[in-house]
């Protein structure tokens, strides 16, 4: 979350819904995706400052094979 270098692990819902059961949270968010091989990929802010919790944001960054 905005201001903080620490990542917070979050929790498989159901589907492509993730969780983190921590609060209260500030945004922007970033949401860094890792891989059982090793590799990350960051979505730098792709959470903005006024997000509202059970909302879809987008970002169109994808792994490459």
């Amino acid at each position: 979350q905005a201001g903080s270098s620490e990542w917070q692990q979050m929790n498989h819902v159901w589907g492509a819904n993730w969780c983190i059961v921590k609060g209260p949270l500030r945004g922007p968010f970033s949401v860094k995706l890792s891989t059982s091989t090793g590799k990350s990929l960051t979505a730098k802010d792709v959470i903005p400052s006024n997000w509202t919790p059970k909302a879809t944001y987008t970002s169109r960054l994808n792994f490459l094979s």
